[in-house]
């Protein structure tokens, strides 16, 4: 059976996970989207077909699996509206920074499965990587049908420990932005020894996918791929010196322990206050 899917906010992450789930093949009439906006309400059903709700209790009530959108200022306020309408047989996916399993458990009220997810923006093209995690409620065939949903918009890792979460948001979550923020430097250079922009952007971002790609699909340490094309006194070598005289290591260090501690904070301002 294909399960209905309500998704809570319709955002640009919602949008990338339902289009793609779309071009798989999957039914528009399974999937549901809420919105306040009588706009965009009108726009997501013309462009994709989808069901469009303003009630998202109404969402909720259709669903059997739900897709949690929503900031995570807003998540609290959004779950305990509808939460009389969560049904023990109900699979739960957030993909809200921050938002621990234990404090959507508690706001819907029920033990019933919940996956937390950590996607990124490549997921727009159907390049994402999601970091997940499961609370105890979750079955296997759940697990499994998750995996699938987030195929559709790239791959995706399971974690045991949440605290792992942290560093998924450095590794994959916010890190393309480290990514583009390279390129901007190189493209930047490459500028001011006078090629235009557009060149440079062009050598230098399919420079980095033909690297990822080589990572990914040859089966050497990332260290000997890099040996393969440092040769003694050449010009590689020469960035490479510059680099480690600059501690490369202890700049990529410092600035994932900062994106894994606000990750922490986050957690820690979103976690669930129990009445005493």
């Amino acid at each position: 059976m294909t399960p209905n899917i309500a998704f809570i906010g319709v955002g640009n992450m919602a949008r990338s996970i339902f289009s793609g789930m779309l071009a798989s093949g999957y039914p528009a009439e399974k999937i549901i989207g809420t919105s306040r906006t009588v706009e965009k309400r009108d726009y997501y059903h013309q462009q994709y077909g989808i069901a469009m709700l303003e009630d998202n209790d109404a969402a909720v009530s259709q669903a059997d699996v739900v897709v949690l959108c929503v900031k995570p200022a807003q998540m609290q306020d959004v779950i305990e509206a509808f939460s009389a309408s969560v049904r023990d047989d109900q699979l739960f996916v957030s993909v809200a920074a921050g938002i621990e399993l234990a404090s959507l458990g508690y706001w819907l009220g029920k033990p019933v499965a919940v996956v937390r997810s950590m996607p990124n923006t490549p997921s727009q093209i159907g390049a994402g990587m999601t970091g997940l995690i499961a609370n105890a409620h979750t079955n296997a065939d759940q697990k499994n049908w998750v995996s699938e949903l987030f195929s559709s918009i790239g791959h995706s890792v399971w974690v045991e420990n949440e605290a792992h979460m942290h560093t998924v948001t450095s590794l994959s979550g916010s890190a393309p932005a480290y990514f583009f923020r390279f390129i901007e430097a190189m493209i930047k250079n490459a500028q001011q020894q006078g090629m235009d922009e557009k060149t440079s952007r062009e050598l230098a971002s399919r420079t980095m996918l033909g690297a990822a790609r080589m990572v990914i699909e040859l089966d050497e340490p990332i260290a000997q791929l890099r040996q393969n094309i440092t040769s003694p006194k050449g010009t590689t070598e020469q960035a490479l010196l510059s680099f480690e005289a600059s501690d490369i290591d202890k700049i990529v260090a410092d600035a994932m322990t900062a994106c894994v501690n606000r990750s922490k904070e986050m957690a820690q301002n979103f976690s669930v206050k129990k009445p005493n």
